[in-house]
Order: C-alpha cells, then sequence, then structure tokens
C-alpha cells in the first residue's frame, strides 16, 4: 500500500502486460503476486477453463486482492470496434464484450478496463463517439444484470491518436466527456488515467488529472518513448523505467502522483477497496517479468514517498 499525504492507495499489478511475451501457467503467475502482502489489485485477461477459473475466483476472494479484467487487447487482437459505422460489426462488438462482462463478473472482478477503437477520419469522430456511447451504456446496464447486488463497473483508458496506438480517443478532456455522458444514466462507469498515455498524447501530466478529477477511478503508471529512433521503446511500451528512449522519469511519476493526490482521487465513490494505483510494465527480452514488476513497484513506491514527503512539507 501507498501513502501520500492523508491518502491511502493500493498498489496494484498489470499481470497481462508482465507476462505478455513469456510463456507462463497464468493461474500460478496470478496467485504468486496474490501471496504479495504489499499489493491490493491484480490486472489481467485471463481466460482459463471453468476449474481454473473457478480456482482464481476463490483465491481472489481468499487473498483480499481486488481483480481487475483487462480487455483491451483482445479487443486489438480480434478487432473489437465499439464504434464501428457498420451495424453488424458493431453488434458483433457488443455481443464480444458482453461475454467479457460476464466473464469478469463471474470472477469477481470489480471492474473492466476497455478502450475505444481506431481513430477515423477528424469529421466522422462525433459520429463515432455517438456510436462509442450507446455501447458503453449497453455494457453499463448488462452490467448490472449480470450481477445485479454488486455490479461489475468499467473503466475507460484512452490512449494516443497521433502516436502509436492512434485510438479514437484520445484526449483526456474528450474521454472524460464521453464517461460524464454515460454517467448520466448508468454509475457504474469512470476513467482509468495512465500517465504514459498523457505523455503520449503530449498533455501537461497536473493538467490531465485535473480534467479527469470528478470521472477517475483507476489509474496506472508507465513508461513509453517518443524517439522514433528508439525502436525498442517507442510508443505505448510499456518499457522498464530508466530504459534507453524511455520518455517517463521519477519526477513525471512524482507530478502525476501529487496531481491525484490534490484532484481528490479515492475521495469519490469507487468499485475497489482502495484507490488503486498499478504499475504497467512490459518484459524486455532477456529479462523476467518477476523483476520486470519488481522494478516498476520499486519506481512507485519511490515515487509516492517523495510525492509524500513533499505533501508533509510546512
Amino acid at each position: 500500500m501507498l501513502r501520500i499525504g492523508e491518502r491511502i492507495f493500493g498498489a496494484g499489478v498489470v499481470h497481462v502486460a508482465a507476462y505478455a511475451t513469456t510463456p507462463h501457467d497464468p493461474l500460478v503467475t496470478t496467485e504468486r503476486l496474490l501471496r504479495d502482502a504489499n499489493l491490493q489489485g491484480v490486472e489481467g485477461a485471463w481466460a482459463l477453463d471453468a476449474d481454473g477459473m473457478a480456482a482464481l475466483r476463490d483465491s481472489f476472494a481468499w487473498s483480499g486482492v481486488d481483480a481487475v479484467m483487462v480487455v483491451g487487447g483482445v479487443m486489438r487482437r480480434k478487432g473489437i470496434d465499439p464504434s464501428a459505422d457498420d451495424p453488424a460489426t458493431r453488434a458483433a462488438a457488443v455481443a464480444e464484450l458482453k461475454t467479457l462482462v460476464e466473464t469478469a463478473a463471474g470472477l469477481g472482478c470489480r471492474m473492466m478496463l476497455l478502450c475505444s477503437g481506431p481513430d477515423t477520419a477528424p469529421e466522422e469522430r462525433a459520429a463515432a463517439i455517438d456510436r462509442l456511447a450507446g455501447v458503453l451504456e449497453e455494457l453499463c446496464a448488462h452490467a448490472v444484470a449480470v450481477r445485479p447486488h454488486d455490479p461489475l463497473w468499467l473503466t475507460f483508458e484512452h490512449f494516443d491518436r497521433e502516436l502509436d496506438q492512434k485510438r479514437l480517443l484520445g484526449p483526456t478532456v474528450e474521454a472524460t466527456a464521453l464517461v460524464k455522458r454515460v454517467r448520466r444514466t448508468h454509475a457504474n462507469i469512470g476513467l482509468t488515467l495512465d500517465l504514459s498515455h498523457i505523455v503520449q498524447l503530449g498533455e501537461d501530466i497536473a493538467g490531465a488529472v485535473a480534467a479527469a478529477r470528478e470521472v477517475t477511478i483507476h489509474a496506472h503508471v508507465a513508461n513509453c518513448g517518443l524517439d522514433r529512433a528508439v525502436p525498442a521503446t517507442f510508443g505505448d511500451s510499456h518499457c522498464r523505467f530508466g530504459a534507453p528512449g524511455g520518455a517517463v522519469g521519477v519526477d513525471d511519476v512524482v507530478t502525476f502522483l501529487d496531481a491525484l493526490v490534490r484532484n481528490g482521487y479515492g475521495t469519490r465513490t469507487l468499485p475497489t477497496s482502495l484507490p488503486l494505483i498499478s504499475i504497467e510494465m512490459k518484459t524486455p527480452e532477456g529479462e523476467t517479468p518477476e523483476l520486470a514488476i519488481a522494478g516498476g513497484l520499486r519506481m512507485l513506491h519511490r515515487a509516492a514517498a517523495i510525492a509524500d514527503a513533499a505533501l508533509r512539507r510546512p
């Protein structure tokens, strides 16, 4: 856990990123993280058989760790586009996403993280965002129907539009407006703020956090690259902190954490037991996921200590 000023936050790990390129047993590697008493959240894209999912559900329940289902990678791999212009394509996307909602709810997840589809022509964006809003409303309603006593929340993550991922959303102000729009009729949705995506969007870190303050329910700390001359770390690479070409350093993480605290992250209704701040690291070739995770968590704890000291300074 992390203490920053007068607030307590839960440290989390994005399991699906750390083990993305490493052969592993997802049940074993997830349970290894659940045994770490310093972690409050684990985020993954689990797709096990019925027995495996039941065992994983029990492990999360027994450990007291919050589970977050991450489906952005699945959406990109399968071409799931919730803002598609073609009605049949959009209907297929809704069906796939509803199945993922059911899987996440059955696992006991607190949230399901999803994103928009690919960007479109500038003059078509408004209509695409309208279609996306309609799909998110439908998914929120489905999440309530699937688990009415304790509904799964959707958390929407926005990406760059021009650098690497090139998603429809997009700028923090626009993503915030989308979530606020859906919240008019559905309470179980919020925004994931990812530090590396703010950097890739070319936005001011503190300004982006302030813009999203009313809808932020989840935060990611990650690195990225802005220099095309360093392809290993360019774009939404989730590279190790300190890697050549990496654009996010400890000062950026401190600024992000300080802004989260100052803008009330964790003071509004959340689906998780504590406001989560998760590290999202991919494992470089030749390294191990465990060391990648450890390095990311050390950066997070170091930055949290610096931010905490600054907030307590008279």
